[in-house]
């Protein structure tokens, strides 16, 4: 699903190759960017979204995958402990 189609686009961060964060959109193996920082990549990501009604942001830790609370959305830059 492309930015320009239907349905709720969900965006997802995780660890990338030599340490960078990759950001790509579900489904895809091609990331649509990479980043040093991980906070660079919430922020990139975040904004992908917000031009899209009902988009989510995944992000992957060690866990798995989790949605980033709306209330965080604005407090990218924030470093997760």
């Amino acid at each position: 699903m492309g930015f320009d189609q239907q349905g709720p686009l969900v965006i997802c961060v995780s660890p990338g190759l030599n340490g960078r964060w990759d950001v790509s959109e579900k489904g895809q193996d091609v990331p649509l960017a990479s980043f040093d920082d991980k906070e660079d990549a919430y922020a990139y990501a975040t904004q992908l979204t917000k031009s899209k009604q009902d988009a989510t942001v995944l992000i992957e830790d060690e866990e798995g995958f989790s949605p980033l609370p709306a209330e965080d959305k604005d407090a990218m830059r924030r470093p997760r402990s």
